[in-house]
């Protein structure tokens, strides 16, 4: 208890993608107390070169430098961080007290044993109660101009994964079915918030 999200194994991964709260436009992070895999993880993403002067590689290499363009703007986004994450926790609050009321609706409740970022606002359908499943309510939003999307598609259904080995993922499974991820920008504003459950109340 009391680790941060990616330090509880040997290796964590963030990303930085342009969805991220925090983003630089694209690329990622590693972190590790180990000294070992770090100098492999920065051996592997520096292009692998053994002699950087006559460009020699004895292993497969990438390019997954941050520029420093991009790692400015990573560093300009951090120190923006306690106020977006205040931000998500305010507005996950104002959806908890609009939808509060909707049958058939919930907002995903935070783990009890987490401090939740809120980096995205899922609702779960009970299509029975509500009158809507996942595909019509999402109809629905879009005829509304509020952008909503499923979840992602799960990967032992993609189909350069569907021979490999997986399992007891029922519940992924349910989930996929009956959760939606409605706007959950930081520029949201509570006026904004008001309207999508509006929307979703007259469903």
């Amino acid at each position: 208890s009391g680790c941060y999200t990616g330090t509880i194994g040997d290796l964590g991964c963030f990303s930085f993608n342009g969805n991220k709260i925090i983003t630089s436009g694209g690329g990622g992070m590693i972190l590790t107390n180990n000294e070992e895999f770090a100098r492999r993880a920065n051996y592997l993403t520096t292009q692998a070169k053994d002699d950087a002067a006559r460009y020699i590689h004895h292993e497969i290499g990438y390019n997954y430098r941050l520029s420093n363009i991009q790692a400015a703007v990573g560093v300009a986004q951090l120190e923006q961080l306690p106020k977006f994450l205040a931000t998500k926790k305010k507005n996950y609050n104002l959806y908890l007290q609009t939808l509060k009321d909707i049958e058939g609706l919930r907002l995903t409740p935070s783990p009890p044993y987490s401090a939740n970022n809120h980096w995205l606002y899922a609702i779960q359908i009970d299509e029975h109660i509500y009158g809507k499943n996942k595909d019509k309510l999402l109809e629905h939003l879009i005829k509304n101009k509020i952008q909503a999307r499923p979840l992602w598609y799960l990967n032992h259904l993609q189909k350069p994964y569907q021979r490999c080995q997986n399992y007891r993922i029922e519940k992924a499974a349910e989930l996929f079915e009956s959760t939606i991820n409605i706007p959950s920008s930081v520029s949201l504003t509570k006026e904004q918030i008001t309207v999508i459950g509006g929307v979703l109340k007259n469903g």
